[in-house]
């Protein structure tokens, strides 16, 4: 289904044809809700940050890159290239143990970076993110959501 299909769903569901504009404004805040409401898989944007391989740890801002992050929301994981484990999330505080050693194998985010601590050099972090929703303008444009389910988010923007 596409954004034009569901914008004829809810007039015909609200018997509204004149509020068109908050229709379409209600079904992209209807796919945004549910966007963060849950981890979708059709979300996942599997990627990749160079890093420098001569460094342990460094901040690398992710709107710096050469393939930037496309509407970034949070990762799911994060490995380094060649290693069997993950990259443990944590708290920016939580960078150093109270003796003040700084622990491997953790990452944190902050704004548009990401800081990270390794046990081994690598030159690419490979990395899943998941995305916030693309805001649907055209008639033609298309979501999963309208797919596989059109009328939890038709019935979201109908209600409102």
């Amino acid at each position: 289904m596409n954004f034009l299909e569901a914008q004829d769903e809810v007039i015909a569901y609200t018997k509204r044809p004149d509020k068109l504009t908050d229709i379409k404004s209600q079904l992209n805040r209807a796919i945004a809700f549910f966007t963060l409401k849950a981890n979708f898989s059709r979300d996942l944007v599997e990627s990749s940050i160079p890093v420098d391989s001569t460094l342990y740890g460094d901040t690398v801002d992710l709107s710096a890159l050469a393939v930037p992050f496309v509407r970034f929301r949070k990762f799911k994981y994060v490995k380094p290239t060649g290693v069997r484990y993950y990259l443990t999330t944590i708290d920016p505080t939580q960078i150093l143990t109270p003796q003040g050693i700084v622990q491997p194998n953790r990452y944190y985010v902050a704004g548009q970076s990401i800081t990270y601590t390794l046990s081994s050099l690598t030159a690419v972090l490979e990395c899943g993110y998941y995305q916030y929703a693309p805001l649907l303008v055209n008639n033609a444009d298309e979501h999963w959501m309208l797919d596989l389910m059109p009328w939890a988010v038709i019935e979201k923007a109908a209600s409102r």
